[in-house]
């Protein structure tokens, strides 16, 4: 899940003002390219579903990581291509149109394997290891997911004062790309019986009143008729949506709000800490009780969150939305594991969560163009 964070919104945020300025795009026409190549991305992410069921985790995150590593390294090289691109463009079209194109190939690239594919493989890799254990791996890995994901801007940040942009982005294609690929070669199985294991590190079959996943393995087909996919489903992308665009728009928010960048960033930090005990928290309690329960907490948190939007400037507002959106974060997280193998099994789990996926990047990629109108 790490891994994926240069092609997460907080991993792209960090840029965008580096890529104002360096590609002659303005604010909404750099948010319109996210959406665009978010939007595109999405459409492939059913299909990576279903080859995640027949390559299974190995294959998928070996490919994935070298996929990332490509697309970061035209990430660092953007601005050049934009440059040898205005040349060759008729003199009709408008001169950011260079910029828009290369600016949506590469977001495409850069969302299908790290927020997309990456995240996919992670999670279902996860659920299908442990069965009555699930929420509590998941809180015990959220510990690290939400230090990492909140922390992300804030680190990254400081990456780019000491190193520049260009050179950060490198560092991640090495590291979050290729080190991936390499690193899941060695270490990622798909399922624990090829291992001569079971689900929870048994070694022999024990059965237990308290499992959770269904011995029926419901189809994607199947799936999509249900309410449980839909209510999860539009609940969990909420989120997306509205966390997406606030973190592309951090730097700007902040400043509009009379912060400074720095001080903007810095409330990724408290909200990190936020995000891990909520996330073990439900985590924990999601093998104890009904999923919906922790949905209900993530959109009533998400949406008291966006009314200290309204005042971010002052502390208490602020201090609202650190404690609501790192509440909500951790839940996400959690459910975002736990939900579709609970309700549909594992057989079907890539086409189901791909199509999933593809919903969550999609509502993500709305999310930057609606602040960015705004």
């Amino acid at each position: 899940m790490l891994a994926s964070i240069p092609g997460q919104t907080m991993g792209v945020g960090v840029f965008s003002e580096y890529l104002i300025s360096g590609t002659g795009l303005s604010r909404i026409e750099l948010s319109l390219a996210y959406m665009m190549g978010t939007i595109l991305s999405s459409l492939t992410l059913p299909f990576a579903g279903k080859l995640y069921d027949r390559l299974g985790a190995r294959v998928m995150i070996v490919a994935t990581g070298i996929g990332l590593g490509v697309a970061l390294l035209l990430f660092a090289q953007a601005i050049i291509l934009i440059n040898s691109l205005h040349p060759l463009l008729p003199k009709f079209l408008p001169a950011s149109m260079a910029g828009l194109a290369v600016m949506t190939f590469v977001f495409l690239l850069l969302r299908q394997f790290g927020q997309g594919i990456m995240a996919m493989v992670s999670r279902n890799t996860m659920a299908k290891w442990f069965d009555t254990k699930r929420g509590l791996v998941t809180g015990i890995s959220g510990i690290f997911a939400s230090f990492g994901f909140s922390g992300a801007p804030l680190a990254m940040n400081g990456l780019i004062n000491h190193f520049g942009n260009v050179e950060t982005i490198l560092l991640m294609s090495v590291v979050c790309g290729f080190g991936m690929a390499l690193l899941g070669w060695l270490l990622f199985r798909d399922r624990p019986e090829e291992c001569g294991l079971l689900m929870d590190g048994r070694t022999k079959v024990i059965a237990s009143e308290h499992a959770t996943t269904p011995e029926r393995e419901v189809t994607l087909a199947e799936a999509r008729r249900t309410y449980n996919f839909w209510i999860f489903c539009l609940g969990i992308c909420s989120s997306s949506l509205i966390v997406t665009g606030f973190t592309f728009h951090i730097g700007s928010i902040g400043l509009t709000s009379g912060l400074s960048r720095m001080d903007a960033y810095a409330i990724f930090l408290p909200m990190s800490a936020v995000s891990v005990i909520s996330h073990f928290v439900a985590g924990w309690a999601s093998d104890r009780m009904p999923l919906k329960y922790p949905l209900m907490v993530l959109v009533s948190t998400l949406g008291i969150g966006c009314l200290g939007l309204l005042a971010f400037g002052s502390f208490w507002p602020r201090t609202l939305v650190i404690v609501c959106f790192g509440i909500q974060g951790g839940v996400w997280g959690c459910l975002s594991v736990v939900a579709w193998p609970r309700f549909f099994g594992r057989k079907h789990l890539g086409a189901i969560s791909g199509l999933f996926m593809s919903c969550q990047v999609f509502a993500s990629a709305i999310g930057p163009a609606l602040f960015g109108a705004s």
